[in-house]
């Protein structure tokens, strides 16, 4: 176990110090400050009010979920596998006291971390940038940071099933740009997929980036919050089944 722990660490410690995780930790920080100073003097200058400080974080995680975060995944998992292939550091991996699985779980469990992270991060930014804006709502700031707390938390665990599918899609490249570019180019298409042909998506887990909006508003639908989660949770299992059993009998 505690070798366990202390690659869970490592793999933290390469992703997260990467140059482009950092500018990415930066834009996710700023971007959030920019857009309600947009959206105040877009208002002032309008005479109306189209968002408020309760709303106004969940209006970011439809950007952050639905666009930045996959990127920042797929980014995440070209990295850990033909990225580690391509500056030579896989096989050195692997001389450490430690099983092919708890190397190819604590990536898993990096990346689900990682993912806490840049929400924790948006979460937090979002909440300060709403201040720029006119408290608002039934309840004000309170109620909507109950429910921003809620449907951030809600919102990691497409993420998660999303990082699993890229991870396991990452292992068939030796090169990081090339799983990359098939991780945006796929997301994309099952997006579009999305918007033209809902019926043929349900089951992908690109088609629930958003269902953190069914933990805010009014009456929880719990079945189908069950129903979904079940989905997400089978994706997250066969790609991790299935992406160890490539790991384990990959020749570095």
């Amino acid at each position: 176990m505690s070798g366990f722990k202390a690659n869970v660490i490592n793999e933290m410690i390469k992703l997260c110090l990467r140059r482009k995780s950092l500018c990415f930790m930066a834009l996710t920080a700023l971007l959030p400050a920019a857009g309600a100073i947009l959206v105040s003097r877009f208002q002032s200058g309008l005479g109306v009010t189209a968002a408020t400080a309760a709303d106004f974080p969940i209006w970011m995680l439809g950007l952050f979920a639905g666009l930045l975060l996959p990127l920042f995944i797929f980014m995440a998992a070209s990295d850990m596998f033909p990225g580690e292939l391509e500056n030579g550091t896989a096989k050195l991996v692997l001389t450490r006291p430690v099983t092919r699985l708890n190397i190819f779980a604590s990536k898993h469990v990096s990346m689900v971390l990682y993912i806490c992270i840049f929400i924790a991060l948006g979460l937090l930014s979002s909440v300060l940038a709403s201040f720029f804006l006119e408290a608002g709502g039934s309840g004000g700031r309170a109620a909507g940071l109950t429910q921003s707390l809620l449907a951030y938390g809600a919102a990691v665990v497409p993420l998660a099933a999303i990082g699993f599918a890229a991870m396991l899609l990452a292992q068939g490249f030796k090169s990081g740009s090339g799983a990359l570019t098939l991780c945006i180019l796929l997301y994309g298409l099952a997006k579009l997929a999305g918007l033209l042909y809902p019926q043929f998506v349900v089951y992908s887990p690109t088609d629930y980036t958003d269902w953190y909006m069914l933990w805010i508003g009014g009456a929880v639908a719990w079945g189908k919050i069950f129903g979904i989660a079940s989905l997400l949770a089978g994706w997250g299992l066969i790609c991790f089944s299935a992406g160890y059993f490539i790991y384990d009998k990959k020749q570095l």
